[in-house]
């Protein structure tokens, strides 16, 4: 039999009566929030438009899951998911609405919603407002006409008969538009002021903008769409543990910022909430006497005030946070030098990762052997093939970067054997009855059993050994790019698991893309500035450079180099995802709709 929810709502009278609603809910979920078009709809501001859904899962039994990461209570403990069992009367609180669950007839799942009984009140005092001579209800009504004739009619009045302006009333009410990102939310106040005469709370923007697995960002998708914003929201990671960020940012550097910062804090207005530094309803310029670093303000997205930039918090950053293990970085000038995160080994199936100093050589466990020098060199052998083989696989009279290396967005495409490789290294390995035999790469999982089925498909293998180990031995068609091992297994060895390290330095994003990074430009920087791949006859090389080479363009002016680029460490790093540079919100819809780089749809506004 399905069960069904019969919902009851009990209204309090101010005479001590009740009312009391009952109806059914059809189907087995029911969704629990303020808007109404909820199923079961509270109207308070402290519970989200869409709050939790409610869901029968068994025979009385059922599941409250929170859809948007913000809590309710059970039991006096805060939670984000219950499994109630109905038999136990189990009492679920959604801000000052309780829901009382029991068995309805017939198996059903009955749901009664009952608001909190206000406090009695205490009788007045001697120096109580109801015993004033204007009293709270006079008081109350003086204030309020006051205000509606200040801020309301007087505007409106003197805006008509002085200068015959349009006046529009709400003007006298907001501080300023919302920025085009967020102007879909101009009807709905409620969506980031949540509670009343209260600042506006990181979790009111974290409501849409919380980082997480695809199926939570998959339903912030789905819902800031539906609700009409014409982006997807810009996903945010912690930069650090709130606790410490705090201990890791300095006070303010006057007395006038100290005595703000710790009124701010008595007042319940913390100055590291997400809205300290990202400003709604201001439309005032850029402060062009202040460097970009510091003040920030782009036509449609929220203004940007940052209380306390990179340097700020990183120049001394051990003597505030001493358990850091990062290095106190001032400014660009005294950056450290890289330490690129490097696989040294496995054990077993899993790399070994540890992060090392370029100031000694080291290797990487990628598990290939060829030498860049051999393949780029513009005579010999390697040179005379792409020659002869020309446009036909898109090399000239040598190989170069991008002969193997094809550009994609800002990095690069997956190295593929038979693409980049194939034209040159055959993976036949016999012949048999006139035809080759060629082994698959993306499956060398078992190359014993993929040689003796192909050279004896249709009887039991009878197959020389020496003839199942010749690929892996010196001079066979493995070795010339993999890196063999000794193995307990038929062949006694076996090719070694192969790493290519997407990037090297996790913590900062170098975009390849850039056209002053790929060449393009007077002054810009080739592979070759980079990357010293015409001298390594090792494949296990790290060919990177350190910081120096960096700063030959970075940080410098027209004056000092053609290609003058900023040192700015927003450059290479973003405060809420570490490791990647900035990005928004209209960059994640356009790879969301499939668009190529570069490509933006039409209808779409762009910042």
């Amino acid at each position: 039999m399905t069960q069904t929810i019969l919902l009851r709502t009990i209204t309090r009278q101010a005479g001590g009566g009740e009312i009391v609603r009952t109806r059914e809910i059809g189907g087995p979920d029911a969704m629990i929030g303020r808007g109404v078009n909820c199923d079961i709809a509270l109207p308070d501001l402290s519970v989200d438009p869409e709050h939790a859904m409610l869901r029968i899962t068994g025979q009385s039994r059922v599941t409250i899951e929170s859809l948007t990461g913000e809590p309710f209570q059970m039991n006096g403990k805060a939670v984000l998911r219950v499994e109630l069992e109905v038999a136990r009367a189990p009492v679920v609180t959604f801000g000052s609405y309780d829901l009382l669950f029991g068995q309805g007839g017939e198996g059903d799942i009955s749901v009664t919603v009952l608001r909190h009984p206000e406090p009695h009140p205490a009788a007045p005092s001697l120096f109580s407002l109801r015993t004033s001579v204007f009293g709270r209800r006079r008081t109350a009504w003086v204030t309020g006409l006051t205000i509606l004739l200040l801020c309301l009619v007087l505007p409106l009045a003197g805006g008509a008969w002085i200068n015959h302006s349009r006046i529009h009333p709400d003007r006298q009410w907001s501080s300023g538009p919302l920025s085009k990102a967020h102007a879909f939310l101009e009807k709905d106040c409620q969506a980031c002021h949540q509670q009343a005469f209260v600042a506006v709370r990181d979790t009111a923007c974290l409501s849409c903008h919380q980082a997480g697995d695809a199926a939570a960002t998959a339903r912030i998708d789905a819902r800031v769409l539906r609700e009409g914003s014409p982006f997807l929201p810009l996903l945010v990671s912690d930069h650090a543990r709130h606790d410490k960020l705090v201990s890791a940012t300095p006070p303010p550097p006057t007395l006038k910022g100290k005595v703000v910062s710790i009124f701010q804090g008595a007042m319940n207005h913390p100055s590291d909430r997400c809205a300290s530094c990202h400003l709604e309803h201001t439309s005032r310029p850029v402060d062009r006497n202040v460097s970009a670093t510091a003040d920030i303000v782009r036509p449609g997205k929220p203004a940007l005030v940052v209380v306390t930039d990179c340097a700020g918090c990183h120049s001394r950053l051990k003597m505030r946070l001493p358990s850091t293990g990062l290095i106190d970085t001032p400014d660009w000038n005294r950056h450290p030098e890289f330490r690129p995160a490097v696989n040294l080994g496995f054990d077993g199936p899993q790399p070994r990762i540890e992060r090392v100093s370029l100031a000694s050589p080291q290797l990487e466990a990628n598990g290939l052997t060829f030498s860049h020098r051999l393949h780029m060199s513009a005579t010999g052998g390697v040179a005379r093939q792409g020659q002869v083989l020309g446009a036909a696989r898109g090399y000239g009279s040598a190989l170069t970067c991008q002969s193997c290396h094809r550009p994609e967005g800002g990095g690069f495409k997956p190295i593929e054997m038979e693409r980049d490789c194939g034209a040159c290294h055959s993976l036949a390995f016999a012949q048999v009855g006139g035809a080759l035999q060629t082994l698959r790469h993306h499956d060398m999982r078992d190359v014993a059993g993929l040689l003796r089925g192909a050279l004896a498909p249709a009887s039991p293998p009878k197959v020389d050994p020496a003839v199942l180990r010749r690929a892996l031995a010196p001079g066979g068609l493995c070795v010339d790019c993999h890196t063999v091992r000794p193995s307990a297994g038929l062949l006694g060895a076996e090719i070694a698991p192969v790493r290519l390290a997407d990037r090297l330095l996790p913590w900062g994003d170098f975009n390849h893309g850039v056209p002053a990074h790929n060449g393009v430009g007077k002054g810009a920087a080739a592979c070759a500035d980079c990357h010293k791949a015409q001298v390594s006859d090792r494949a296990n090389d790290l060919l990177i450079e350190g910081v120096a080479t960096c700063k030959g363009c970075h940080g410098r002016t027209e004056h000092e180099t053609t290609a003058a680029a900023s040192g700015r460490c927003g450059e290479c790093h973003s405060f809420h995802a570490p490791g990647q540079a900035p990005r928004t919100g209209q960059d994640r819809l356009f790879g969301v709709l499939g668009l190529p780089a570069g490509v933006k749809p039409r209808g779409i506004p762009t910042f």
